[in-house]
């Protein structure tokens, strides 16, 4: 019996590589076909491809689907191609302008130093914070916008990037739905109006800041994993400040001013608007004073409320609500989930939070 001889075993092996790697190739190159469904957008379908959505893929995808006349009106039914992820990542890279650095200046040689030379100085390195932004990325009837420069309101559009200072404005019998670049979702109800007060990420620190603030109406939140104990998420309201991370929850402004916030996962913590001090970062205990002479036992009084003007942090649980107007604040009270999920708002954004499920966020 002949024995095999090595270099065949070498050949076969070389050849089973070379298929498994033109073989995950063909996978990472290959695009996806989605059947478009009722309320589905450029932008929502791209965040759960990619990631995330950037207003230059619309080019790409326009190549992509001919057959689709307006890329902002996408309709049901319709078979819509998006590039692999790998395709979309070469093709932003290439249209991404390079970063302008100032070329190092000219530091002449000093012949000679001189005999006493003050200390130099530290450069302070420069903290590197991008402004980020949302996108709509759910209509449903009347909604405006009204941008940071601008004074006059306009009609709002799937797709519309809304950025620091931009407003957007929910009318009767609508709703909206806004996805900011860390993945966090956004749901606007009717009659909601709510102003991006500031949406920043320190890449050196790796730290995120939003803060929004909701006037008037209902609004439904599930933020994203802020890894950073020291990134905030608040949203300010008349009378309350709530600051989360990796939360879903619901805040509501009525017209006289009150504001009632429920906890559906995670937990919340609620600030007062206009406290004597400061509220301590998230992950931080409050700050403590000197020691001091504790004085003898002393009768104690029964529980009394606490006013408006005392209280500065009270955290709700999974499933706890509250309510703050300008002149009280309850106590965090339990609420019934199911009772709470015969709502036809409440139903509609657990399932829209189940079937958004983005690609990881690319960094």
């Amino acid at each position: 019996m002949k024995r095999a001889r090595p270099q065949r075993y070498l050949f076969l092996v070389v050849l089973a590589v070379s298929l498994v790697f033109i073989f995950n190739s063909l996978i990472a190159d290959e695009a996806r076909l989605i059947r478009i469904r009722k309320g589905d957008t450029v932008s929502y379908l791209s965040f759960k491809t990619y990631g995330m959505y950037d207003p230059r893929m619309l080019e790409l995808l326009q190549q992509e689907n001919p057959q689709v006349k307006d890329l902002n009106l996408i309709l049901a039914g319709q078979q819509f191609r998006f590039p692999s992820p790998e395709v979309m990542k070469n093709w932003l890279k290439e249209r991404i302008p390079p970063s302008k650095e100032p070329p190092p200046a000219l530091i002449p040689k000093e012949p000679r130093p001189p005999k006493e030379r003050p200390a130099k100085e530290e450069p302070i390195a420069e903290t590197k914070v991008r402004a980020n932004k949302g996108v709509i990325t759910f209509l449903e009837g009347q909604v405006q916008v009204k941008k940071g420069k601008e004074s006059n309101w306009s009609s709002a559009r799937p797709n519309m990037v809304l950025a620091e200072k931009d407003q957007i404005k929910v009318a009767a019998k609508s709703r909206a739905e806004l996805i900011l670049d860390n993945q966090t979702v956004m749901r606007l109800s009717d009659n909601t109006l709510l102003t991006i007060n500031q949406i920043e990420e320190d890449q050196s620190a790796q730290k995120e800041t939003t803060n929004m603030e909701l006037s008037l109406g209902r609004l439904w939140t599930k933020t994203a994993k802020l890894f950073n104990p020291a990134s905030r998420f608040d949203v300010r309201t008349p009378t309350a400040i709530a600051g989360v991370q990796g939360t879903t929850y619901q805040v509501m402004v009525t017209e006289k001013k009150a504001t009632k916030i429920q906890v559906f996962q995670g937990a919340v913590n609620v600030y007062n608007p206009f406290p004597k001090t400061e509220p301590p970062p998230p992950g931080r205990a409050p700050r403590i004073g000197q020691p001091q002479e504790v004085a003898g036992p002393s009768e104690v009084a029964g529980p009394t409320p606490v006013s408006r003007e005392e209280w500065t942090q009270i955290v709700l649980r999974q499933f706890q609500q509250i309510t703050v107007t300008d002149q009280d604040i309850s106590r965090p009270t339990s609420f019934d989930v199911q009772k709470e999920r015969q709502s036809e708002w409440i139903r509609w954004n657990e399932e829209r939070d189940v079937d958004f499920q983005p690609a990881e966020r690319p960094r």
